[in-house]
């Protein structure tokens, strides 16, 4: 490609997407769906450029890199006994009725395990940023919703690494066995030396060299993904467990503060990525079923937050903000729905994405107007910032 060319096509498209985010925040609305809607828009145009498939592949390494870096084994096993009762809660909800669905679609059971996870699993891209921006971190129901998303992040990254073991074994039985083993033991490997290994890890980048720093913490994780695609997974388990390792060191402080300015822009890239792979004709054959699915979405959500709030001693307001904040979903929807489309479920894609544009979109508006809708639906008991009291 002309280097003239490649330089005003890269600068255009970053600021389409500069320009789209920002028209969606003065919406105060997550800029997420903006990138999807902005790739949409763009099929025509890119769909056969290659560099859509490096914006992808390098978008969805580095975004699940974040995503696992966030991850703190020694926390996970402090509160591991109130975690595993939200996250349970939450996928015993939500899970079931995405399989479901996947079933009645006709996808068989590899195929609505799929989309089981995307429909369940909810977005920490988004919600954790709302959460900031609204000033929120510090209301009862946020720590409640953290947690869920950290069991739910790490629930679809064993559920992905698995079935894509079986898929990318090519749909023959002993080889998607295989490939299962191969990816729990790739997932348990990984475990054991983010416990284990943590001194090692913490000599190998002990450098006091920035440069140098983040040469050697970008080279373990495109090597990890690599790992995990030669072993037949998905480059994304590869970089979840990249981040999931590092966040065990001493350093994960520093990678968070060099690679943070990285992580908005390859979020967008990413995202952008998806929307371009998608030809927006095919949503006729979806818009349907991605439209019940929506609905369904939020009313588990809701269902489930509430579940899990009022058993964590939450006020009816609190367990209701609870359910309404999980409602967006995002990036481990948007990877289950790629590993869906390489199985050969045509509809994965499109159905998928819709799905996450909806939920992206009712969820961040729900979001916003929660403290609202609460005080209509419940208008006796105001509860005190902090009050975690059961009976309001």
């Amino acid at each position: 490609m002309d280097p003239a060319r490649l330089l005003l096509g890269g600068g255009l498209l970053l600021g389409a997407l500069a320009l789209s985010g920002l028209i969606f925040r003065w919406l105060h609305i997550s800029a997420i769906p903006a990138f999807i809607l902005l790739g949409l828009a763009l099929h025509p145009l890119l769909a056969e450029s290659a560099i859509v498939d490096v914006f992808a592949d390098l978008g969805v390494v580095l975004l699940l890199f974040f995503v696992g870096l966030e991850f703190s084994l020694g926390a996970l096993l402090a509160g591991r006994r109130r975690l595993l009762g939200h996250g349970l809660r939450d996928l015993g909800v939500c899970y079931p009725v995405g399989f479901a669905a996947g079933l009645l679609l006709g996808w068989g059971p590899l195929g609505a395990a799929l989309l089981g996870g995307a429909f369940y699993v909810s977005s920490s891209a988004i919600i954790a940023r709302g959460l900031i921006e609204l000033r929120r971190t510090a209301n009862p129901e946020a720590e409640a919703a953290l947690g869920i998303l950290v069991f739910e992040d790490l629930a679809v990254a064993l559920l992905l690494a698995l079935l894509s073991g079986v898929v990318f074994a090519g749909g023959d039985l002993l080889g998607g066995l295989a490939g299962a083993g191969r990816a729990a033991a790739f997932f348990g490997v990984a475990l054991v030396v983010a416990v284990a290994g943590r001194p090692i890890l913490d000599r190998l980048l002990g450098t006091e060299d920035d440069d140098l720093f983040l040469l050697a913490v970008a080279a373990a994780l495109l090597l990890l993904a690599w790992v995990a695609v030669v072993s037949g997974l998905s480059e994304a388990i590869g970089a979840f467990l990249a981040g999931t390792l590092l966040a065990e060191t001493r350093h994960k402080p520093r990678i968070e503060a060099l690679f943070a300015p990285l992580q908005g822009l390859f979020a967008a890239l990413f995202f952008l990525s998806f929307g371009l792979s998608i030809d927006v004709r095919e949503f006729a054959g979806v818009w349907l079923p991605a439209l019940a699915l929506a609905l369904l979405g939020v009313a588990t959500k809701l269902g489930a937050g509430w579940w899990i709030g009022r058993a964590d001693g939450l006020s009816r307001r609190a367990a209701f903000a609870l359910g309404v904040t999980l409602i967006p979903r995002g990036e481990f929807s948007i990877v289950l729905a790629g590993v869906a489309a390489a199985a050969g479920f045509q509809q994965a894609r499109p159905l998928i994405a819709l799905l996450v544009l909806l939920l992206a979109l009712a969820g961040t508006a729900a979001t916003r107007h929660a403290p609202a809708l609460a005080g209509r639906l419940f208008r006796r008991g105001a509860d005190l910032p902090g009050e975690r009291a059961r009976g309001a």
